[in-house]
């Protein structure tokens, strides 16, 4: 029991209490609205009456804001800083994402989309490689451009396609706190200034009004990177993302 509690208290000390609100909301209200879609008067689909068969998801030129947490981790390899010690086992560490963008038909049922996104990619390691009690916290905040197709089976989607960002911070500090990274002047060594990565999610539209044109959609993503945050030849700081959030849709007239 003692190592279970001192495990969870660790865990609260190095988790970002701004960081963690921001997963609880975002995932208290993808289940909210996944919950409602059963009994949601507009979301339905077949049977008898007005509903029958009728097409509730986006058809048109839809403009898109939207919210996320990011759940963040090194996906592989090693990170290196400017003091010799290296870093390769980081834990999850969840921070916001916002978005803004639009839905584009090509074919039937397939829109392009794409999207203007903030993200905050930062990550935090216990312990140095050799078991060296000396965390690290790495501030890696981007701005990019998503490019994705969607296709959708009926209120329900999914997405595929890529995002190119290019960081407005990547600093980093010993601490257990990311705030302490945030606010560090100390670059990462030879920082990259554009990052390329893979993403993939799904999603589900549920009508916010009668005459179908507005729609709140929860969505989740997985973000995977394809090239490291350092120039610096085998120094790997490459960050995945799992997230979850919901967006605002508003159809053009």
């Amino acid at each position: 029991m003692t190592g279970s509690f001192d495990y969870f208290t660790n865990y609260q000390n190095i988790m970002s209490l701004k960081s963690l609100k921001h997963l609880i909301t975002a995932s208290a209200l993808a289940i909210f609205v996944m919950a409602g879609v059963s009994n949601h008067a507009y979301a339905q689909k077949g049977g008898d009456g007005q509903l029958h068969d009728e097409v509730t998801w986006p058809q048109g030129i839809t403009v898109t804001v939207g919210g996320a947490a990011n759940a963040n981790w090194q996906e592989s390899g090693t990170f290196s800083v400017g003091d010799g010690l290296s870093y390769d086992q980081s834990h999850g560490l969840a921070n916001p994402s916002f978005s803004v963008g639009m839905e584009i038909p090509i074919l039937q049922n397939m829109m392009f989309v794409p999207r203007v996104v903030y993200n905050d990619y930062s990550v935090q390691f216990d312990q140095a490689v050799g078991g060296i009690q000396q965390p690290l916290v790495v501030s890696l905040l981007t701005v990019g451009g998503d490019a994705m197709f969607k296709y959708s089976f009926n209120n329900f989607h999914v997405l595929a396609g890529g995002e190119i960002s290019t960081p407005v911070n990547a600093t980093y500090a010993h601490s257990s706190h990311i705030e302490d990274a945030t606010h560090s002047t100390t670059e990462i060594p030879d920082k990259e200034n554009i990052l390329g990565a893979l993403k993939g999610g799904v999603g589900y539209d549920i009508p916010l009004n009668s005459g179908n044109t507005m729609w709140l959609t929860p969505e989740a993503f997985y973000t995977y990177p394809l090239n490291s945050a350092s120039r610096i030849a085998q120094n790997d700081l490459k960050v995945t993302a799992l997230s979850g959030g919901a967006s605002l849709k508003f159809q053009l007239p």
